[in-house]
């Protein structure tokens, strides 16, 4: 039975987790950011699933899309794996002069002549932790919101001044991006 109403997603100003039923999952985060996540289980293991954002993504929308991945489960098909397959033939058709860590990697070295020591490690260990191992390879012109909500959705609960200051970084390095000639938009 689902429990949340339009009226509440649009509303609701209290950080936290929502549940709407059936593994559907409204994430408000500190900043009132609104997110769906998809959580379900599988081979006795739990995955959540970043759908996208409220309200680029609706609850109507986000329950359609927690369907489809329920269908996928009942088919054997694990919704997490597919995506991964599909984001890593992605990652392989990007060129290394044009992917996100290039992209990373160039902006840190144009930067970080004014950042002190301490700053500039903490950049470059947060983006190999957290953002590299996700979205590395991708191309810069290919990364999408769902790609960032990816990096940040299993961090964001935990460490959430961590999440804050790598969404920074990562769109600081996109914004950087945009005006270099290498992006093939």
């Amino acid at each position: 039975m689902s429990k949340l109403t339009p009226k509440f997603v649009k509303d609701v100003d209290q950080p936290g987790s929502y549940q709407d039923g059936r593994g559907l999952i409204l994430r408000v985060s500190a900043t009132l950011r609104k997110s769906w996540v998809f959580r379900y289980m599988l081979a006795k293991q739990r995955h959540d699933l970043a759908l996208g954002t409220f309200p680029a993504l609706s609850l109507r929308d986000a329950r359609l899309e927690a369907d489809k991945y329920r269908l996928d489960i009942a088919r054997g098909v694990d919704p997490a794996a597919e995506r991964a397959k599909a984001k890593a033939a992605k990652a392989s058709r990007a060129t290394t002069s044009h992917t996100f860590r290039a992209s990373a990697e160039r902006y840190i070295r144009t930067h970080s002549s004014s950042w002190s020591k301490k700053h500039h490690q903490q950049w470059q260990n947060s983006l190999t932790k957290h953002v590299y191992p996700v979205i590395g390879g991708f191309r810069i012109a290919e990364v999408d919101t769902d790609d960032i909500l990816d990096v940040l959705t299993p961090i964001w609960s935990k460490i959430s001044v961590t999440a804050n200051r790598i969404r920074n970084r990562i769109e600081l390095v996109l914004d950087a991006a945009k005006v270099l000639p290498l992006t093939e938009n």
